[in-house]
């Protein structure tokens, strides 16, 4: 793949994930993201306001990548490493909450960012 089609890819789905947990913040601190005991009201509105927080960063994320598609080969592969660099910071962060009984990440988009990434190191180095 191209590294141009693969920050498109990238990036849309980025922006796609980030308008989703945007939009839906509030049920997913109260649908099961957190342990029951963790849920009352306040619980909730902080938990909103931070999937609010880390959706805008994904839409911005998302843009990024989507408006430097343009870029020379060379320039785009070292950007598609650094989104892969950030991607496994991302997943390490995911992995100390799925090590916490309290915290229950969404299996989906893990598994989504885990081929993001892997097709980030991949496109970057070919």
């Amino acid at each position: 793949m191209s590294p141009q089609l693969v920050l498109t890819i990238i990036g849309a789905i980025n922006v796609l994930m980030g308008i989703a947990i945007y939009v839906g913040a509030e049920g997913i601190v109260s649908g099961g993201a957190f342990s029951q005991h963790l849920i009352n009201a306040t619980s909730i509105t902080v938990g909103t306001y931070m999937h609010e927080a880390v959706a805008s960063f994904m839409i911005a994320f998302g843009f990024v990548a989507l408006l430097c598609r343009d870029m020379e080969n060379k320039s785009a592969k070292k950007l598609l490493f650094a989104i892969g660099v950030a991607y496994i910071i991302n997943l390490a962060s995911v992995l100390l909450h799925v090590i916490n009984p309290e915290v229950h990440p969404p299996i989906p988009a893990v598994i989504i960012m885990l081929v993001l990434t892997g097709v980030a190191f991949y496109s970057s180095k070919t």
